[in-house]
């Protein structure tokens, strides 16, 4: 939960001998300085130390005390710590109703802000990766407008990024955020000029379909993983546990698990709907149905909390999605930490982690002759083409297997 306080920024003194007074907004290990006002040592201590009764130095601490709500507003309204997203609102630079006959800022930075004002509807996670799809194309420019992406800068981008080593997957997912806020721009709120040259589809940049090839663990080293019981610590049997319940629940996300809540329970099933797509189906919503079986009821017996409404009792009633990211992302670095250190102890050919429970769980399923539609529905796929390419996509054993025929 982010924090705001009044205070006198001694970093810098200016030849007057005066320090910035600031709204200092602390959230995590994110500060942001907002200066309001300039004073000298003395005059803070008299105003905000010793709190002195004129009529003039109460009026000037009300009046700071507003600034205080207004950032406390704004950050409670906007979705993510951003620096300069918050700086833009408190000193009113861009608005969240944008009039269209005013002169409109197209630089990159500022039509991403704009964007994610504008879908109060986008997910918390959503917003995020697209603060984070700003950040890749501003970086090293922040005067880049709408009107430097061209074909030839997107080619290029690609180019120097995969040389740095970034994936294909991770280019792409930055490149669809880029094309959905030139669509935004263009088609609905029409910022964009009409004689700006579109830089995606057949005339420009296409963005490949990529499904990268996985590696996968064997059956005998899930069943390694599922039968282990000797463990050096608790972290590291929690860790297991909480990848054999994923792996035994049709393979569903972390995600999905940490908000799992003991009344989705029906019966001898939880009947939950996948987190990643509840903003984006609007149609075809897609229950799972995850059986309730022996080996997943002595793991809930074993790693639930009676006494939440949730089962693994991380999350409380009423939380924020800025609640859920921040405990999600804490969990998930805690456990696959652990699950690293399973790895070595077994020896596993890949590195487990939480995510390999759904591969794991699709691998074995394929690998034991489930039809694909039968494994589609318990993935929760809307088709079974994506299912198919993720089958596809963990093919490398049977890749290896049969070059072994070869003399």
């Amino acid at each position: 939960m982010a924090t705001c306080n009044i205070i006198l920024d001694r970093r810098v003194k200016s030849k007057k001998n005066t320090y910035n007074l600031s709204i200092r907004v602390i959230d995590g290990k994110n500060q942001l300085y907002i200066n309001i006002s300039k004073m000298t040592e003395s005059q803070y201590h008299s105003i905000f130390i010793k709190k002195e009764m004129s009529e003039q130095s109460v009026e000037f601490r009300r009046k700071c005390q507003q600034q205080v709500a207004k950032v406390e507003r704004i950050l409670y309204e906007t979705p993510m710590f951003d620096r300069n997203l918050i700086k833009q609102l408190y000193f009113n630079t861009i608005t969240e109703k944008v009039n269209k006959s005013s002169k409109i800022s197209l630089k990159l930075e500022d039509l991403f802000s704009l964007y994610i004002l504008e879908n109060d509807h986008l997910s918390f996670r959503t917003k995020k990766h697209m603060k984070e799809s700003k950040n890749v194309f501003t970086r090293d420019r922040k005067d880049l407008t709408v009107l430097d992406i061209t074909p030839e800068f997107l080619k290029k981008n690609e180019i120097k990024r995969s040389k740095d080593g970034v994936s294909i997957s991770a280019i792409n997912s930055n490149f669809r955020d880029l094309r959905t806020v030139i669509n935004y721009f263009s088609n609905r709120n029409k910022i964009i000029p009409s004689t700006y040259n579109y830089p995606f589809g057949k005339s420009g940049y296409s963005i490949c379909e990529y499904f990268p090839k996985k590696q996968v663990l064997s059956n005998k080293e899930i069943k390694k993983v599922v039968n282990l019981e000797k463990f050096d610590d608790k972290d590291l049997d929690f860790a297991r546990d909480i990848w054999e319940l994923l792996y035994r629940c049709n393979g569903i996300n972390f995600a999905d698990l940490l908000r799992l809540r003991w009344d989705n329970q029906k019966g001898d099933y939880f009947i939950i709907f996948r987190k990643k797509t509840e903003n984006t189906r609007k149609k075809l919503k897609q229950e799972i149905v995850i059986p309730i079986n022996e080996r997943v009821r002595k793991l809930l017996n074993k790693v639930g909390d009676s006494e939440s409404s949730f089962v693994l009792g991380f999350l409380k009633d009423g939380y924020t999605e800025k609640n859920y990211d921040y405990m999600h992302r804490k969990m998930r670095a805690k456990i696959n930490k652990s699950l690293k250190e399973i790895s070595e102890k077994l020896n596993l050919s890949i590195t487990l982690q939480l995510k390999t429970a759904r591969d794991s769980y699709a691998t074995v399923l394929s690998r034991s002759g489930v039809p694909v539609d039968k494994i589609s529905e318990m993935l929760s796929h809307s088709n079974t083409i994506i299912t198919k390419n993720y089958l596809g996509s963990m093919d490398l054993e049977t890749a290896f297997n049969i070059n072994e025929n070869l003399i």
